[in-house]
């Protein structure tokens, strides 16, 4: 798809001149790994929200098993609320990381009214399937067994993330994982918050082939994340954790969805979102008919996808009225 004939399009122009920019060359994902995971990070930096004054941040490292993962602890100042949320960033299990999520963080926590602890966990294809969901699992456990060091409220906490950080999030939250992982969930989050969510790993939506040029997120970069996180002999087991195929809904807990029209993605979204609505899982979803995958790094200069990035957090700030 290119986003400059395709007069239909009502993307964002902000957005479209973003696309146009991540396409003018052959492709980030035929760039050197460490490459991609620079210019990435640094779409934050120049094109997303920013730092918040009224939000603080503290970096630590935790011992999961035997190794330590980082998180980044994101609270509001002037206030202390009851939600908390474990953040998964997105980039496919093989870019991304704090720095690629922070203005995004940063924002939820403030506008949101929330505790963010987003989880710096390891990535493909140093650590292929399953590693990124144990870590997203040990995370989760950790953050739940030490609430009270925290000081947050061990029955309020939830689970989040965009794109491959969804899946993660979703796959822990609705326990698709079986016997993959060593352990189980702690504590049963209270509920999802799920981005643009990656939640069939078979990769046969409509979506991934009609949108899969000319965008942020393309068809060959989501190959390429792919071929990079599953091993072959793991590709079945995969697909079988996949949210979307999930049989037995009943664990499911509330769920924020955020699904967008412009996205590889945006099938299985909605499919997933279809499936949700026939188990009445209580849910709210939130689709957007002007953005495209990835918008949360781009609204700097772009007033109309700001407004969209606040009406992502108010979702989260109504929840949380609630409690």
């Amino acid at each position: 798809m290119n986003t400059d004939n395709n007069s239909s399009m009502k993307l964002i122009t902000g957005q479209r001149i973003l696309c146009n920019l991540s396409n003018a060359g052959p492709g980030l994902h035929l760039s050197p790994l460490g490459t991609f995971r620079l210019v990435y990070d640094s779409f934050d930096t120049l094109f997303g929200s920013g730092s918040r004054f009224d939000v603080s941040t503290e970096n630590r490292s935790i011992n999961v098993g035997e190794r330590e993962l980082g998180i980044r602890i994101y609270r509001p100042k002037k206030t202390v609320p009851k939600l908390t949320m474990v953040y998964f960033h997105g980039g496919g299990f093989v870019i991304g990381s704090f720095k690629s999520h922070h203005g995004f963080c940063s924002l939820l926590a403030s506008r949101g009214n929330m505790n963010i602890i987003s989880v710096d966990y390891r990535l493909a294809p140093e650590t292929v399937f399953p590693g990124p969901l144990q870590d997203g699992l040990d995370a989760w456990n950790w953050v739940v067994d030490h609430a009270t060091e925290l000081a947050i409220d061990k029955t309020a906490i939830g689970m989040g993330g965009d794109s491959a950080g969804g899946n993660l999030a979703a796959v822990l939250s609705m326990q698709t994982f079986g016997d993959l992982l060593e352990g189980d969930l702690s504590a049963a989050p209270a509920f999802q918050f799920l981005l643009y969510p990656w939640v069939d790993m078979s990769g046969e939506s409509d979506s991934i082939r009609r949108f899969g040029k000319g965008l942020i997120l393309t068809q060959k970069t989501m190959e390429f994340f792919r071929d990079s996180y599953l091993p072959k002999d793991m590709e079945s087991l995969a697909t079988k954790t996949s949210p979307l195929l999930c049989a037995d809904m009943s664990v499911t807990p509330d769920t924020l969805m955020v699904t967008a029209e412009y996205d590889v993605l945006r099938d299985e979204g909605l499919a997933f979102v279809d499936k949700l609505n026939q188990a009445k899982t209580n849910m709210v979803h939130l689709h957007l008919p002007d953005c495209t995958h990835g918008f949360i790094s781009t609204g700097k200069f772009s007033r109309a996808t700001r407004e969209r990035l606040y009406q992502v957090c108010d979702m989260l700030l109504d929840y949380g009225a609630k409690y």
